[in-house]
């Protein structure tokens, strides 16, 4: 009889722990809360470039724009897109948050995004540092030139968005 009871009381207690845990996306990524705009704020409250940076959002039924800032061809995928660049040419520095429709294609955005994206659209600077990740419906592309390594690196950015989505990414592009 003891070890019937352990045994209900022990099952009970799995199927509470495992409805608990059911709190992330098929993806295995819990994503960050809110709005573009606040995750992008709540990602530079951890670390923030020493250098003048503007937010854009991209508008999507522009192509060149879109494509310039996400590296996508097409926005069949995306419901939006923001920006946050540097304001100065010179420095190679670009990150892009994207909210996908269907969060089961979250692989297919990160990695179109990363084929397409061009580390050299500034003049005279490249961002030879790129990660492409992502969690729940976002995804985050970061660029930055390593020259800019003392002051910001893509490590740093992808940090603050990993802590913002719980400690896990369902997407890792390096």
């Amino acid at each position: 009889m003891k070890k019937l009871l352990t045994l209900s009381i022990a099952l009970v207690l799995s199927l509470t722990l495992v409805g608990c845990g059911n709190n992330q996306t098929t993806q295995g990524g819990k994503g960050p809360e809110g709005s573009l705009e606040e995750i992008l704020d709540k990602i530079y409250e951890t670390k923030k470039p020493e250098f003048m940076i503007g937010s854009i959002p991209v508008d999507l039924t522009d192509e060149l724009s879109t494509k310039s800032f996400t590296g996508l061809d097409n926005t069949d995928l995306i419901d939006e897109a923001l920006a946050s660049e540097s304001m100065m040419g010179s420095q190679a520095y670009s990150l892009v948050l994207a909210r996908v429709k269907d969060a089961s294609k979250m692989n297919e955005v990160a990695n179109a995004m990363k084929d397409g994206i061009d580390q050299r659209k500034w003049i005279c600077v490249e961002a030879d540092n790129l990660r492409v990740v992502g969690a729940g419906d976002v995804v985050m592309l970061i660029m930055v030139s390593t020259e800019l390594s003392d002051t910001i690196t893509v490590d740093q950015i992808v940090d603050s968005f990993t802590t913002l989505c719980g400690g896990s990414l369902s997407v890792d592009l390096k």
